[in-house]
């Protein structure tokens, strides 16, 4: 039961905070992020609220599965992430960056995704996709199917050099944000990167259609006796459709950036370092206190409807 848009702001919880402060307020304050963070369970609760009316039980299941993410996710991963940003900036501030540290990085946030994609409360959702009616089930995936027809009319509006054109401004206005200004060599940089790179986003949508009618074919089997399996066995393949599908141009798109990442840092004046690491340094400080925070659900011990602080995924 994921589109694009939904996905977006689902199984990528593990930067939705980043780009909360990168897009949105561009702050590494306590004060404003905390409330912005305790809101992103009430965001997926809004998306949820959108798909239907469902029944009391319907909604407890749902609220327990949430509320067990976002515990596992301020308490397990937002730490994480702290160390994480400590540890670029510390191989940024000493000019001392290499390609293994560039992959290091990619590798580390590779795992915090996967982890958030395992632990995401949809894969705890099969007893409430078995509970659904046709009609439920119905009106959800004509909504699915709608805001895929405007995910793919908004990409089709535009050519492929204005979307290039509108990433990297994009890319710019955000850098500024936090007061990290480019240089032309820097923007010229990322202009060839935005140029090279293969763009997989029609793909994406056409698969993600494909994904989408499978699903709804096996959620509507309620009678299957492997229904959990079969369901899981399907959302597993949601995280990783491109890779899967169109694993060298996804390859080549991550070695292309890998390349421009390691040419971007080492062409860091000292300035931009000195700016970067003072706002990074602060985001993981706030990152660490918000992890420390009393959250207003309290989790069990049953695994069965999510992570569980803790616990290996």
């Amino acid at each position: 039961m994921i589109t694009k848009r939904h996905s977006g702001r689902a199984w990528k919880w593990l930067l939705s905070l980043v780009l909360i402060l990168l897009v949105q307020g561009c702050t590494n304050s306590k004060l404003i992020i905390s409330p912005l963070y305790n809101r992103l369970d009430d965001m997926m609760r809004d998306e949820f609220e959108k798909l239907g009316d469902f029944n009391d039980e319907q909604t407890a299941s749902f609220e327990a599965t949430l509320g067990t993410y976002h515990v596992w996710h301020r308490q397990n991963e937002l730490p994480q992430y702290a160390d994480l940003m400590r540890s670029v900036i510390s191989s940024i501030s000493d000019a001392n960056t290499t390609q293994s540290d560039i992959q290091s990085w990619m590798d580390t946030a590779e795992q915090h995704t996967k982890a958030a994609r395992t632990c995401h409360p949809v894969n705890y959702s099969h007893d409430l996709a078995q509970s659904m009616t046709d009609e439920q089930l119905n009106f959800i995936e004509a909504r699915f199917k709608k805001q895929q027809d405007k995910n793919l009319a908004r990409y089709n509006s535009r050519t492929p050099e204005e979307r290039v054109e509108r990433r990297l401004r994009n890319t710019i206005k955000w850098a500024g944000r936090i007061g990290l200004q480019f240089t032309p060599t820097q923007r010229a940089m990322l202009l060839s990167t935005f140029k090279r790179q293969t763009s997989l986003r029609k793909q994406y949508y056409a698969l993600s259609a494909q994904w989408n009618q499978q699903y709804f074919t096996l959620a509507r089997n309620q009678e299957n006796p492997n229904y959990a399996v079969d369901l899981q066995a399907h959302l597993d393949s949601l995280w990783s459709l491109l890779e899967s599908n169109h694993p060298e141009e996804w390859q080549e798109n991550r070695d292309l950036w890998k390349a421009t990442g390691l040419r971007f840092v080492t062409s860091m004046t000292d300035d931009q370092r000195v700016t970067f690491g003072k706002w990074m340094n602060k985001m993981a400080s706030t990152l660490d206190s918000i992890s420390k925070n009393k959250p207003s659900f309290n989790v069990g011990d049953d695994p069965s409807i999510g992570c569980l602080v803790g616990q290996k995924t």
